[in-house]
């Protein structure tokens, strides 16, 4: 038995606590990986054919069936892989087995391929089910044209909440259903479009949009984008506002939707406990407003006025601080804004705000800035309670008030410019 063992550990065979592993990893990267299934293919590589069988068996016995389109874009991207799925299929006592035998029989697969996979059909025939066989040789080289795949982008956040999010269709023949949707956090979806285009229109309105807006507009999951205008639907349905009549005509054309709450794209590229502990990001997190993305942000004129005008009071004070107190009492304000504009709701409003846009700016190339944000979301809250003073809200703040102490001068100057003097 030890030497069993031995072997086993020298020819680098997983323990079944790994495939474990990697098929809970499977689950959590279903998105990504359903996208570019290249991680998953490495992994697979590392594990002899018994091995790779005793993982797909694992995840075919999941009930849901989620995991079967990944398996579906791993066909036809390596033999070694296409034969562990076909015997692994001939194992799996579903009739589904048979749909996804033919399928893979439809991808670019070798002679060695089809012969598992006709008997693994065999098998499920022996076992009572009715399974159509396959023809007599591979397929041929052609195949007929695929629908075009779907499609989605997002743009980024503004200070209210607002974004813009776009999702292509495939339709059965030609073109694409295009969908543009202008959604709110708070609001929830304030306008619906959809319409039938080609796939390179619909890309060169894109452009032409990009060229119009200051906001950045990314490339994402189509899923998560259609995942995003349902979660924008259901803040309708809340405020007891029906959305726009566009939605309630296209939403069947757009498929059916993802399972809600999503998780943030951007937890695909950054892990959320080691950004969580990174307090070097969150105190440099006040920068994140040099970015051109996050200079439009400031807090509403309605909600600054109370704190403009202890700022003024403290200014026009006839007690005699000194600089170091007038600093103090500045900072108390501050303070006090934070701790009573940001109650608990508003900061996990702000929190998915942030994580929002870290994904947008990862995208865009800005990695840095992108950690800077999620740490920024990710310590709107902590263990013990709300944070009495977050160094992204403060700097948001001071911006507030000082963008409206700016207005308030220039409207002076300009109402005493407009004087008529004697």
């Amino acid at each position: 038995m030890e030497k069993k063992e031995r072997s086993a550990k020298k020819e680098g065979i997983s323990t079944s606590g790994e495939i474990e592993a990697l098929v809970k990893e499977m689950g959590e990267n279903l998105q990504s990986w359903r996208q570019d299934p290249s991680p998953l293919l490495q992994k697979l590589r590392s594990l002899p054919p018994e091995q790779q069988e005793d993982v797909f068996l694992s995840v075919l016995k999941q009930e849901s069936g989620e995991f079967l389109p990944l398996l579906g874009a791993l066909m036809g991207k390596e033999e070694k892989v296409d034969l562990a799925l076909a015997r692994t299929l001939g194992r799996w006592n579903s009739p589904r087995a048979a749909d996804l035998l033919h399928q893979l029989a439809a991808s670019f697969s070798s002679k060695a391929v089809i012969k598992a996979i006709r008997k693994s059909i065999f098998q499920l025939q022996s076992q009572g089910w009715q399974v159509k066989d396959i023809g007599d040789s591979a397929p041929s080289v052609y195949r007929p044209p695929q629908p075009a795949s779907s499609e989605g982008f997002l743009s980024s956040i503004d200070s209210v909440g607002t974004r813009l999010v776009w999702l292509s269709r495939p339709q059965p023949l030609q073109g694409v259903f295009a969908f543009h949707a202008l959604i709110s956090d708070l609001q929830g979806i304030i306008d619906f479009n959809g319409f039938e285009t080609s796939r390179k229109k619909f890309h060169e309105y894109l452009e032409e949009f990009q060229e119009s807006v200051p906001w950045e507009i990314v490339e994402a999951d189509p899923e998560y984008c259609h995942g995003i205008i349902i979660e924008a639907s259901e803040i309708n349905q809340k405020k007891e506002q029906p959305p726009p009549d566009g939605f309630i005509k296209w939403r069947t054309l757009m498929g059916t939707p993802p399972e809600l709450p999503l998780k943030p794209l951007i937890y695909l590229h950054l892990l959320e406990e080691e950004s969580k502990v990174r307090s070097d990001l969150l105190d440099r997190s006040a920068s994140l407003f040099e970015v051109p993305s996050f200079q439009t942000w400031l807090l509403e004129e309605g909600e600054t006025q109370k704190y403009l005008t202890l700022l003024k009071e403290a200014s026009e004070s006839r007690i005699v601080l000194t600089p170091y107190q007038k600093e103090g009492r500045v900072m108390d304000i501050y303070r006090q804004a934070v701790e009573e504009l940001f109650d608990k709701p508003r900061r996990s409003l702000f929190r998915r705000r942030l994580e929002e846009m870290a994904y947008v700016l990862w995208k865009t190339g800005k990695q840095n800035e992108a950690q800077m944000a999620l740490a920024a979301g990710l310590g709107m809250e902590s263990e013990g309670g709300i944070l009495s003073l977050h160094p992204f809200l403060l700097e948001l703040v001071k911006r507030s008030l000082t963008a409206r102490l700016e207005e308030e001068a220039k409207k002076k100057e300009k109402e005493s410019d407009l004087l008529i003097k004697p």
